[in-house]
């Protein structure tokens, strides 16, 4: 009972055992030896339904022992705390400890709000573009593989010149250069697509 981390609810004689100890040494050094301001003991003695640490009651029935004190509820602990309600001590300093955690909490909040406003508010996404820029690429490796196939490679290959396309009646069909230049260009292609995929990445 007589634990330092409890507190004790202010009752008549722990009251009595107080003004006991402070008449003896005086209020100013019985709140120097407590560790109390003078205030705070007033509104101990003054007040209803306040609270005192337990510490602070022994060493008031230390006080009166050692000054010959015959009432055992000014000198004996469990006398003194007889009828009192105790609790834990109550944190002192909740708001001051509380308040930086909830502006930290806070602070942390808006920071990633705006990341993810940032990251929504972008035009493109850099993954998207990378694999549009590929494709692009691959398409047009294709396209001029096709036409220049028609106009460059078919003549190497014994075959007419041509842009991509003959006409033989009834129907438009790709002329022989034009395929080679196709398969060529498909070949670039995946040539191109291995060094994206696996050298540049």
């Amino acid at each position: 009972m007589s634990s330092p981390d409890l507190e004790a609810q202010a009752t008549p004689r722990i009251k009595g055992a107080l003004n006991a100890a402070i008449q003896r040494t005086g209020k100013e050094e019985f709140a120097k030896l407590s560790g109390i301001e003078a205030s705070v003991l007033d509104r101990i003695l003054q007040g209803e339904g306040e609270y005192v640490s337990v510490a602070i009651i022994t060493l008031a029935c230390q006080v009166n022992r050692s000054h010959n004190d015959s009432e055992l509820a000014h000198s004996s602990i469990s006398e003194c705390l007889k009828g009192s309600i105790l609790r834990l001590p109550q944190p002192k300093n909740d708001a001051t400890t509380t308040k930086p955690d909830e502006s930290s909490t806070r602070r942390s909040r808006r920071v990633r709000f705006f990341k993810d406003q940032k990251r929504a508010g972008r035009i493109y996404d850099p993954t998207a573009l990378r694999i549009t820029g590929f494709s692009v690429n691959l398409f047009t490796f294709l396209v001029l593989g096709y036409f220049l196939g028609g106009i460059v490679l078919g003549p190497l290959f014994g075959f007419s010149s041509c842009v991509g396309v003959v006409s033989a009646s009834p129907w438009i069909a790709p002329c022989a250069g034009s395929g080679i230049g196709l398969v060529l260009g498909s070949v670039i292609g995946l040539a191109y697509t291995y060094y994206y995929f696996v050298k540049k990445l």
